[in-house]
């Protein structure tokens, strides 16, 4: 009876005994024996489960399933602290020192933070506030530090008798002073949420916060006095309905906070936008030349907006200072039109696409707002229309089908007070020839390592494309080219004992214009040797009697194999236990990997370079879990650590320096790339292989 027929009875037993074991133990009525059966087998190939980390989480600091929320906490934990830190450095002056508080290991923890706890994104959310807060604290260590060194040149100035250029600087100030105090605001506001939603405490950071708004509002009170005159606007809103068609219609005039009315030349805005001022339409505060009135034609205003921000902002060589005024608006939606648009009749992928037309509502020209153009409902981009008309160029993209398409111009608003009625022409969108690059390596006798890259005939990288990874024509993965076009990843082959296997890696998008491509390779791997592994998962629960009766079914198979094969060849002594993978073809291996490795690097390709040398690290010190790819980059450091070959400190390192490149979007550098191949030549170097074949055939 050959290994395979045995083999697939003992499971074939396994499975009959299992429903009999699971009702012994107390398996709910309802759950079929097949069912049961089923998972018991998947437990024969598959890793437990206590190898299997989830993304950006430490190991170090999380092993057990189930304690989401304790490490949730934890991580709120060395959040907040950081935070702390960063906050009581900014208020002592310390200004790098602030910024380092919230460097990588800040981002690091964060995003572990975010997966743990479920980041929704809302404002709400205290995944999003803790990002934010480090954002607003960094906004305001930047410009508290700008601050004093523009009020040293200010005083420098004033020593000087240069009052033009301090002037000039006391505007700077005033502008920086807003800043930090719009920095804190939003940073105060970030920590109020994530007190509400977790069991933090923030109310040190901000009072650290505060303090230091309360600090540069002091300071900047008495550049104040010395070089402005503080201002105000008295409005009056003669029709609060605001559209295109119906513009908001607001009279006033900007005063000094003495009460002294300031004429000339004024700039308004609103919401941020210029608004031509003009002498009042009708009698108003008769005999004051300082009235003004002006017309307010809103394009972006939401629809669900209650009020506007008018605001007076003062000439840079005066001593006025800016003015603010709340009024409340009714918005209205007004329909423009988009006529006369013409474009580019046949593309292709990078090409310019060239549009023009014109926007027009309620009669009247529409200046100053985006035309959105897009194919088939993807967005290329957008042109500016001004004083009624747009023209210019966007490139096309790889994600636009080939064959005829339309171009379709709008206008990117929604619920806005603003919208129009699209405008569409034909197109031809070309295929693009491709060239697909792809390798596939063993690393383990159920792993194969693929790299490649995509790109165009031209060579233009192609990013953000899918490709499918089949082998023996079964589809087993699919993989992401990065921003170089790289692709790298693993794919399990499942069981095939020293068999060849056909990897194929092919790109076909339909809903791209870049033409299909595949690439085909054979790869042998390694054999598992003679033996037969029936793991214990497998069995754990079946009752003693069939557990014996199965136990004694492989004894008499193997009794048997053995008496066979000494029957047939009684002069040929029975060797050793298999020691695994022949360390000269681990060598090979090892060594091919690490020279993938370098030549990623050299073509800047660093996260797939750092990737590729832990690859190679991971297959000579294979894995007491199992094959290599088994265990965890971090359940594989724990393991190896205390290795006299392996330093645990430069392991430690490489292993961080992967979770980078793998588990983050932040690109590793060169330097660390280089520091990661150099550390994993080192490595490789000083593996035994001879042990590393022992240990992988003992854990086999």
């Amino acid at each position: 009876m050959n290994h395979v027929a045995v083999r697939a009875l003992v499971l074939a037993l396994l499975a009959c005994s299992l429903p009999l074991a699971a009702t012994a133990a107390g398996a709910p009525a309802g759950e079929s024996s097949q069912s049961i059966a089923s998972d018991a087998l998947a437990s024969t190939s598959d890793e437990p489960a206590a190898n299997e980390t989830p993304r950006h989480q430490n190991p170090d600091e999380y092993d057990e399933a189930g304690d989401d929320e304790e490490l949730e906490s934890w991580l709120a934990d060395q959040l907040s602290r950081q935070l702390q830190d960063s906050s009581v450095a900014l208020s002592e002056g310390q200004y790098e020192q602030a910024r380092e508080h919230l460097g990588d290991d800040y981002d690091e923890r964060l995003e572990q933070y975010a997966e743990v706890s479920g980041d929704t994104g809302d404002e709400d959310d205290p995944a999003e506030a803790y990002r934010n807060a480090p954002e607003s604290q960094e906004r305001m260590a930047n410009a508290i530090e700008e601050y004093h060194e523009t009020r040293e040149e200010y005083e420098e100035a004033l020593r000087e008798g240069d009052q033009e250029r301090a002037h000039d600087l006391a505007r700077e100030l005033e502008a920086l002073s807003d800043e930090i105090d719009e920095a804190g605001e939003d940073a105060a506001t970030s920590y109020e949420t994530i007190d509400n939603e977790t069991d933090e405490d923030h109310s040190d950071s901000v009072a650290a916060i505060n303090e230091s708004r309360s600090q540069i509002e002091s300071e900047q009170t008495a550049v104040r006095d010395e070089q402005f005159v503080e201002t105000e606007l008295d409005l009056e809103v003669v029709d609060e309905t605001a559209s295109f068609d119906d513009p908001m219609v607001v009279r006033g005039e900007v005063r000094t906070a003495d009460g002294e009315p300031i004429e000339g030349d004024l700039e308004i805005r609103v919401e941020d936008e210029p608004v031509a001022v003009g002498e009042p339409s009708d009698e108003w505060w008769a005999g004051d030349e300082a009235d003004f009135e002006f017309e307010y034609r809103p394009t972006d205003l939401p629809l669900d907006a209650e009020t506007v921000t008018v605001e007076y902002v003062p000439d840079s060589d005066t001593t006025y200072l800016g003015a603010e005024q709340e009024l409340e608006v009714t918005p209205e939606q007004t329909t423009a039109t988009i006529d006369d648009l013409e474009a580019t009749d046949e593309v292709a992928y990078g090409e310019p696409l060239s549009v023009s037309g014109t926007v027009t509502a309620a009669g009247e020209p529409v200046d100053d707002v985006p035309v959105a153009i897009s194919i088939d409902g993807e967005l290329l981009g957008t042109v500016n229309a001004s004083e009624g008309t747009f023209e210019g160029d966007v490139e096309t993209p790889a994600n636009v089908s080939a064959g005829e398409a339309t171009v379709t111009a709008s206008l990117p608003y929604e619920d806005r007070t603003l919208t129009a009625t699209p405008a569409e022409a034909p197109i031809t969108v070309a295929e693009t020839e491709t060239e697909l690059t792809a390798t596939a390596t063993a690393i383990g006798e159920e792993e194969v390592a693929i790299d490649g890259s995509l790109a165009t005939a031209d060579g233009d990288a192609l990013d953000n494309q899918t490709l499918e990874v089949r082998v023996d024509g079964v589809t087993a993965e699919t993989l992401e080219t990065d921003e170089d076009g790289g692709i790298a990843g693993t794919v399990d082959t499942g069981s095939v004992d020293g068999e060849a296997v056909t990897i194929t890696v092919s790109y076909d998008d339909a809903s791209s214009n870049m033409a299909a491509a595949e690439v085909e390779e054979t790869v042998t791997m390694p054999g598992n040797g003679d033996s037969l592994p029936i793991p214990q998962s497998a069995i754990v629960g079946v009752s003693a009697l069939l557990g014996i009766g199965v136990l004694g079914l492989a004894g008499w198979w193997r009794r048997r194999s053995r008496r066979d094969d000494l029957d047939r060849a009684p002069s040929i002594a029975v060797g050793g236990p298999d020691r695994g993978p022949d360390p000269a073809v681990t060598q090979d291996r090892i060594d091919a990997l690490l020279e993938r490795a370098a030549e990623q690097l050299a073509d800047g390709r660093t996260d797939t370079a750092v990737r590729t040398a832990h690859a190679a690290v991971r297959h000579a010190y294979g894995s007491a879990v199992g094959r290599p790819g088994a265990a965890t980059h971090w359940e594989f450091y724990r393991e190896h650590a205390d290795d006299a070959a392996a330093d645990a400190v430069p392991l430690r390192e490489l292993v961080e320096t992967y979770e980078q490149a793998a588990f983050t979007p932040d690109p590793v550098t060169e330097d660390q790339a280089e520091r990661a191949l150099e550390t994993a030549q080192r490595l490789c170097e000083d593996a035994d292989l001879e042990a590393t074949s022992g240990s992988a055939s003992a854990a086999a």
